[in-house]
């Protein structure tokens, strides 16, 4: 797979082999949103009833077969991500649907469009847990966690959750839906814009913990957040996750039209 910068031996392309693998940890806050609202955001080829997740996440990652890059240059497996997934429908089936995602690093953002997924560089913090730090040594009830995106000025979403119990495994949606879009430029190109699904292989989800979640919602100049309008908090959620993409599966060529 070749990807700018291009050369000879691929070297410099900012995304270093095609299969990826993750491992990570996720504060997650879980709400219904005001579906009328959502229209905004979510295209119309969608159905949803507001079910939404709000995550804040750290990850280690590995492209293709490049696990030298753990130890000659860990920058490029080490990132931050921040995203919203609204459960939605399609065709009858249960799919999670990303209208916005925030990363700290340009690996990540390629990467992600690649896929469809919608990401921006942003400033992305989040709890840590050190098993030498007594404040916050591992998860367990009464521990506070929590994290925030911010882009430029802006602060786009905080969360914090208290945590009172582990539990099985936290709440998901499904597969994901993702829209690749790559508008024409010039004389003589082609537009590309298609509805692909990505399943995650090989996934694991551990260390589980349930608790009370509190979230604030700003606003963005370049990120429509304000179009999400809380109506119930069901639940806030820290756990750790590992998985594999591959790629995706087209499902459909779509026209501009079927989007909003």
């Amino acid at each position: 797979m070749k990807i700018h910068p291009f050369s000879s031996t691929d070297r410099s392309s900012v995304v270093l082999g095609k299969e990826s693998y993750y491992g990570g940890n996720f504060i997650v806050a879980h709400v219904k949103l005001d579906k009328e609202t959502l229209k905004n955001v979510v295209p119309k080829i969608f159905e949803t009833d507001g079910e939404a997740l709000f995550s804040v996440r750290e990850f280690v990652t590995v492209m293709g077969n490049r696990t030298d890059l753990l130890y000659e240059e860990p920058m490029l497996t080490q990132y931050n991500e921040s995203a919203v997934g609204v459960k939605v429908y399609y065709e009858g089936g249960i799919y999670q649907y990303y209208p916005f995602m925030w990363v700290d690093k340009d690996f990540a953002v390629i990467r992600g469009w690649l896929n469809g997924f919608p990401k921006k560089i942003a400033n992305i913090q989040l709890t840590r847990f050190h098993p030498l730090l007594p404040q916050i040594s591992e998860p367990k009830a009464g521990v506070v966690v929590g994290g925030y995106v911010a882009r430029g000025s802006s602060l786009l979403f905080k969360i914090k959750v208290t945590l009172k119990e582990k539990i099985e495994k936290p709440p998901t949606f499904g597969p994901t839906l993702l829209i690749r879009d790559y508008p024409a430029e010039g004389e003589g190109e082609t537009n590309v814009l298609e509805l692909v699904r990505l399943d995650l292989q090989d996934l694991k989800v551990t260390d589980v913990w349930k608790g009370d979640v509190e979230i604030e919602i700003g606003k963005g100049i370049n990120d429509e957040v304000d179009s999400f309008k809380i109506i119930e908090k069901l639940g806030g959620y820290y756990y750790k996750i590992g998985f594999r993409i591959p790629g995706t599966k087209l499902i459909k060529k779509l026209s501009e039209s079927e989007l909003f």
